[in-house]
């Protein structure tokens, strides 16, 4: 009791961090908004999963993001696949969002170099993967090419299916299938 005389403020102060971190940590578990996903999303794949397994071993989260921002530097990236929402990590443990982009915003990757786009978008990963400048002369990322066939294509499996959900299939395509 001495010390809450001597020192109130402090006390006040506490007991102020600890109510403000509590609603911080509980509150976004108890919100529905989060706490489910996004329309369409699907889970990964067991090989998509070990792609994404490689994908953070590697350390490219250093120099990928996965979100999209509503800032004017990601404004063509809002204009083709709109803002990410809490939704679409639903199935992600940990988040892989990013801290800075030294490379692409790999986000949306699966709308551009999707399983819909055939073995050249494959290809061209798998190769890209193993040797970048190859690709592109002033790229900064390092070569992979010392990860084994099968991790290759685990990592491919995962950066296609990153975003890929959000296509929404073409109406008269659908119907010409059927």
């Amino acid at each position: 009791m001495r010390f809450i005389r001597e020192f109130p403020i402090i006390v006040a102060l506490s007991f102020l961090f600890g109510l403000a971190f509590t609603g911080l940590v509980l509150g976004p578990v108890f919100a529905s908004d989060i706490a489910q996903p996004s329309a369409k999303l699907v889970a990964y794949t067991p090989t998509e999963q070990a792609g994404r397994h490689i994908y953070v071993r590697e350390g490219c989260v250093y120099c990928h993001s996965q979100q999209v921002r509503n800032v004017k530097a990601d404004k063509n990236m809002v204009d083709a696949y709109g803002v990410s929402k809490a939704g679409d990590y639903y199935y992600d443990l940990p988040h892989l969002l990013g801290t800075s982009r030294q490379g692409p915003d790999l986000s949306n990757e699966g709308q551009v170099w999707g399983k819909a786009s055939g073995d050249f978008a494959r290809e061209y990963l798998i190769g890209h993967f193993k040797n970048p400048r190859e690709y592109n002369a002033q790229s900064i990322m390092p070569a992979f090419n010392y990860l084994s066939d099968r991790e290759l294509e685990e990592l491919t499996d995962y950066v296609q299916s990153l975003g890929a959900w959000k296509v929404t299939p073409d109406p008269t395509e659908a119907e010409a299938q059927s």
